[in-house]
């Protein structure tokens, strides 16, 4: 069952802003009025709009917040098909924070489409988060595609060389892959984030991608991990993590 809200824990966007240390309320009024603010996904376009700390996705000019004196969480998620990599949804749908029960308030790092199962790292906290997720970090991607047709060896090159997709014409980085037993799952390690990316390369190609499961994010693996379950990282994950992004702790 969904969680229901709960009226006390509801703050104006403006006073949560200040308890980050983001703005004073007048002036997060204007980062308000100028677009600057994301709540959820969307921009925020009421000064009065009352969110809540421990489920909303409070994102300020791209960058995630936390509240300063939260505890930091680090969680590694199995994510079923069907799960909707957000805090919250709006056609009460089935979301990650549906799976995890924790009292502080995490968000994912980076999105996994609704179809797409696998590895998805959850925090709180927004510095490492903003690290992971800008390209100079070059954080390896892993995934196995299940496709409608048997890969040849042919296209490999193709598929690995730096692609320029077919829809839009974008081209991506050059990426490892390998083809796996009969030839219709293919292993694939990319270091971008594109929206639907690895997706679209195989249908840039001509396959279709039935099933899309990522092995790895970071280095980090599911292992004994059930589809749905959860784990908190290990402290050498953590400082794995942020070795990655180029953070010293």
């Amino acid at each position: 069952m969904r969680k229901q809200i709960d009226d006390n824990r509801m703050v104006r966007i403006n006073k949560y802003l200040a308890m980050c240390g983001v703005a004073s309320r007048r002036s997060a009024d204007e980062l308000v009025a100028a677009g600057r603010i994301m709540v959820n996904g969307k921009i925020a376009v009421e000064a009065g709009l009352k969110i809540d700390p421990s489920t909303d996705e409070i994102i300020v000019d791209g960058r995630m917040l936390a509240l300063p004196e939260q505890k930091k969480v680090y969680i590694l998620f199995n994510k079923p098909k069907n799960v909707i990599t957000t805090n919250s949804d709006e056609k009460n749908r089935d979301t990650v924070l549906d799976h995890i029960s924790v009292k502080e308030r995490v968000y994912p790092v980076g999105r996994l489409d609704r179809k797409t199962t696998g590895v998805l790292l959850l925090t709180n906290d927004g510095n490492l988060a903003n690290k992971l997720m800008h390209p100079s970090s070059n954080v390896k991607k892993e995934y196995i595609a299940l496709l409608d047709n048997r890969f040849p060896h042919t296209l490999l090159l193709q598929l690995t060389g730096g692609m320029r997709l077919r829809d839009t014409g974008e081209k991506v980085m050059p990426c490892q892959a390998k083809i796996l037993d009969d030839g219709l799952q293919v292993w694939l390690s990319i270091h971008e984030g594109k929206n639907h990316q690895v997706r679209r390369m195989f249908e840039t190609l001509g396959f279709e991608v039935r099933r899309l499961d990522r092995v790895a994010y970071a280095g980090l693996k599911a292992g004994d991990l059930r589809r749905g379950d959860w784990r908190y990282l290990s402290r050498r994950e953590v400082q794995q993590l942020n070795q990655q992004a180029g953070i010293r702790i």
